[in-house]
């Protein structure tokens, strides 16, 4: 099955997930971290105390619920499902079944997030299982210093963006900054050895320029 992968930015974006078992909880949450806004639709409710920007509506599901989503999730029953599928297409929102995938717009990956690295991994429907497993394999071997390197590079990011004129200066200087080696050194020397070095780069090329 072939498909076009992204990532969805759904910052203060309404979603919503219609049933909330297992399934849609774990939707929900996802969701929730992403920094969606999450309207969730149960006739059993949540539970407990709501995440904050979970809205629970303690109803069965009706149309009208979906208004003003980006993106729908229906985790019901196969008969309900098949209703919000039918509903999201007709109002023109991407919609994804958890009993029918094929009929929905999208599917979720086996996903792994350390601070701003994300990272996802597909088998197109063949084996969930398998992709559970390869996901694993890779987060191991990115290491815990790739996410610190990874949020360095964001904070130093718009300084090279302010310093450096050149867009292929610019391009070559953030390559520099990327290679593996650094990983290396976090592990050796830790932080503000890495942020030291990082600077020291950035101001030769500066001068440089």
């Amino acid at each position: 099955m072939s498909g076009y992968p992204m990532v969805f930015h759904l910052d203060g974006r309404l979603a919503v997930v219609v049933g909330l078992g297992t399934v849609g909880r774990r939707k929900t949450l996802g969701l929730l971290e992403a920094g969606a806004r999450v309207r969730g639709i149960d006739p059993v409710g949540w539970g407990a105390e709501p995440p904050e920007n979970l809205l629970i509506v303690e109803e069965s599901y009706r149309h009208e619920h979906l208004q003003g989503a980006v993106l729908v999730f229906a985790a019901a029953s196969p008969e309900v499902n098949t209703q919000v599928v039918c509903d999201a297409h007709r109002q023109g929102v991407f919609v994804n079944s958890a009993s029918e995938p094929t009929s929905g717009d999208f599917s979720v990956p086996a996903t792994w997030r350390s601070g701003p690295i994300l990272l996802s991994i597909s088998t197109s429907g063949a084996g969930p299982a398998l992709a559970r497993t390869l996901l694993d394999r890779a987060s191991d071997a990115i290491g815990p210093s790739a996410m610190d390197h990874a949020t360095l590079l964001v904070e130093l990011r718009p300084l090279v963006l302010k310093r450096i004129r050149k867009e292929s200066t610019r391009q070559s200087l953030l390559r520099a900054w990327a290679d593996l080696r650094w990983l290396d050194v976090w592990e050796t020397g830790g932080r503000e050895v890495v942020r030291a070095e990082l600077l020291k780069m950035l101001e030769r090329v500066a001068t440089e320029e």
